[in-house]
This record gives structure tokens, C-alpha cells and sequence, in this order.
């Protein structure tokens, strides 16, 4: 099986490349568009990248973003106090190549990011997902990162993900209880109710191929 590497300025061609290809392949608002500078940003001062080789080419990468004092951070939108803004770790932008997809490259992603963000000294994994972009949405809530928020980010809708990962912190229960309250990603008006009154979305289930997956929801006292 190939394994995750990472990568350096030596991979910055190859990472813009894979970046636009896989943009181009996506409907409208799915994802961030991010500059060149931000991956080069990213490849050292303020993150890591990691990314998978077929051979020599690159098939996947994925960012994990470390923010400094002064950079943009995702806690300002989850409303973190300042002083918590530093151990915020960014599950930021992936990338796999279409012939990689359905291999579960995007979980590994996720999971291996959350583990060097811990050897960082990081306790706060953020992350942001479009709601019509399912695969990532199941992914990542799959990882134990649960949905707090949604907010107009990145030219479209964006959930607003966290998952708390101190030395002390559980993982979540892998089964949703009998009182989770279910709704499908893309039904926004129901997603923001439940937000309102308390609830996370700490549950994901793949609805066939092509449609919204359904979101489980629990209130925040008992996630």
C-alpha cells in the first residue's frame, strides 16, 4: 500500500497541479479554490502537506494547517477566546487524483493529519466542508470531527467542523443513539434549527451514491 510522505518546495508544482485538476472536476462552491502562495505557505511557515505517489506522480495531498499568532484562524469563526486560538490545528484542503477515488484515501487523510497535529502540541482540530460535498462531509465526520456551525465560507456553505484532540480526550461512540435526530446534509434550513438549539451533527451515513448523506444530530451536552 502506498504510504503518506511529506512533502517540500521540490513538490509545489506538482501539488497546484493535482489542486486544479481536481477543482476543475467539481461542481461550483464544493471547494476552495487556494492560491499558490497558500500551498507554499503551508509546505512549512504555517502547516504541513502530505501527499501519496503513484511512482513518481502525485496522487493525493492533503494540507494541515498550523496557524500562527496573526494567521487566519478557523477558532475566530467557531468563537474560540484568544487564548485557545494557538492549540488550533486546520484539517484543511485534500486532493485525490479521479483514478484514487473510492479507496479511502480521504479518512486516512484526516486521520493522519489529526495525529501529527498532536505531535505538534495541537488540541483543537477545525476543519470546514461544503454540505453537497459528500464524500468529504462522510469522510471527515467519520474521524470523529462533529459539525458546529454553518456559515457562508469559501464562495458557498460551509460546516463548521471540531474535534477535540487532547492527550485526555475520548474518542466518540461509533453508534448513533436512538435519539439522534436525522436530516440529510443539504437540507440547510433544518441543519441551522438544530444548530440553533443546541444540537451537533456527530453522525454521517451515506444515503447512495450521488445523494446528500444523512446527518445524525445529538445535543452538545451529551457528544
Amino acid at each position: 500500500m502506498s504510504t503518506m510522505t511529506r512533502l517540500d518546495p521540490s513538490h509545489l508544482p506538482a501539488i497546484i497541479a493535482l489542486h486544479h485538476r481536481v477543482i476543475a472536476d467539481l461542481p461550483p462552491g464544493n471547494a476552495a479554490t487556494e492560491t499558490d502562495q497558500f500551498f507554499a505557505d503551508h509546505l512549512d511557515a504555517c502547516g504541513q502537506i502530505f501527499g501519496v505517489f503513484d511512482d513518481d506522480r502525485l496522487m493525493a495531498y492533503c494540507v494541515l494547517g498550523l496557524p500562527r499568532d496573526g494567521d487566519p484562524n478557523f477558532g475566530t469563526d467557531h468563537h474560540l477566546p484568544p487564548d485557545l486560538l494557538g492549540q488550533v490545528a486546520h484539517i484543511d484542503g485534500v486532493a485525490v487524483d479521479p483514478k484514487w477515488r473510492g479507496q479511502g484515501w480521504q479518512r486516512r487523510m484526516v486521520e493522519h493529519r489529526i495525529e501529527i497535529a498532536r505531535k505538534c502540541g495541537r488540541t483543537i482540530a477545525l476543519s470546514t466542508v461544503a454540505p453537497t460535498n459528500f464524500p468529504s462531509l462522510i469522510s471527515t465526520v467519520s474521524t470523529g470531527l462533529a459539525i458546529h456551525g454553518l456559515i457562508a465560507k469559501f464562495g458557498g456553505n460551509r460546516f463548521l467542523l471540531r474535534r477535540d484532540i487532547g492527550p485526555d480526550q475520548d474518542a466518540k461512540s461509533a453508534r448513533a443513539p436512538d435519539t439522534a435526530i436525522w436530516c440529510t446534509s443539504d437540507d440547510l434550513a433544518t441543519c441551522r434549527k438544530l444548530l440553533d438549539d443546541g444540537f451537533i451533527g456527530q453522525f454521517c451515513q451515506s444515503s447512495g451514491r450521488g445523494t446528500a448523506p444523512r446527518i445524525g444530530w445529538a445535543p452538545l451536552t451529551s457528544a
